[in-house]
């Protein structure tokens, strides 16, 4: 894809459904994460993936930018 399409077909979501998101896309998004370039290996990434109430809610506690997140 075309770097420019991609910017001008970009979007940014503050809202989220309630409706569970299939194992298949998580691991393809932590592919892509794992993929991804860090600056020179410098900046070592963790990523979490929280599904329950409690992880949530603790993360919610923690950061303002969840947004209502389900997982």
């Amino acid at each position: 894809m075309d770097f420019m399409k991609l910017a001008a077909e970009r979007y940014s979501v503050r809202s989220y459904s309630a409706r569970p998101v299939e194992q298949e896309k998580i691991d393809q998004i932590l592919k892509a994460a794992q993929l991804a370039p860090t600056a020179v290996n410098f900046q070592p990434q963790m990523i979490y993936v929280l599904k329950s109430d409690e992880a949530m809610e603790k993360i919610n506690r923690l950061c303002r930018c969840i947004y209502g997140a389900p997982l």
